[in-house]
Formats: C-alpha cells, sequence, structure tokens
C-alpha cells in the first residue's frame, strides 16, 4: 500500500481507485505510481507542493482550494498507472 503522509483518507481513496481502474493494484507499483505523480506535480505546482510538506496539509485538498483543474491531474495518474500495471507480476 502506498504510504501516503498527509494526504486525507477521501484522497486517498480516490487515487486508488483511479489506479485499480486503471489495472494498477500491486501495492509496490502504488507506491511507485504516488511517488510518480509527486515529482510530476513538484514540477507543475512547486510552491503547492512545498507548501504542503512545510505544512503537513493534504496536497489534493490544497490543489482543490487553489482551483488546479484535476482532469490533467487525472489523466496523468491514470496514464502512470496503465504503464506501471503492465509491468506487474
Amino acid at each position: 500500500m502506498p504510504q501516503f503522509r498527509f494526504t486525507c483518507q477521501r484522497h486517498q481513496r480516490w487515487f486508488l481507485e483511479l489506479a485499480a481502474e486503471a489495472g494498477c493494484t500491486d501495492p509496490a507499483k502504488l507506491d511507485e505510481l504516488r511517488g510518480k505523480i509527486l515529482a510530476w506535480l513538484s514540477a507543475r505546482y512547486p510552491r503547492h507542493v512545498l507548501d504542503h510538506f512545510n505544512e503537513g496539509s493534504c496536497l489534493p485538498c490544497k490543489l482543490h482550494a487553489a482551483h488546479v483543474d484535476v482532469a490533467e491531474i487525472v489523466r496523468i495518474v491514470v496514464e502512470h498507472a496503465r504503464r506501471l500495471a503492465r509491468e506487474q507480476p
């Protein structure tokens, strides 16, 4: 299971559901996916990610409050999840 540090339960479930719908269910791959998405978000929204770590806040909640369009984030999560699902044992 991915190691979420600050993400709220609702957004943890959302992430896991998106990954599962894309076929990614292996715990190690899910953790890898979490890391890939965090790296992508760090490059795309560095201020929000930095604030998220400094405040210990839920990053998806922070992005939602900033009116960030989640459609692109969903697309990236699904794209990476599908790629990782093909690599699952």
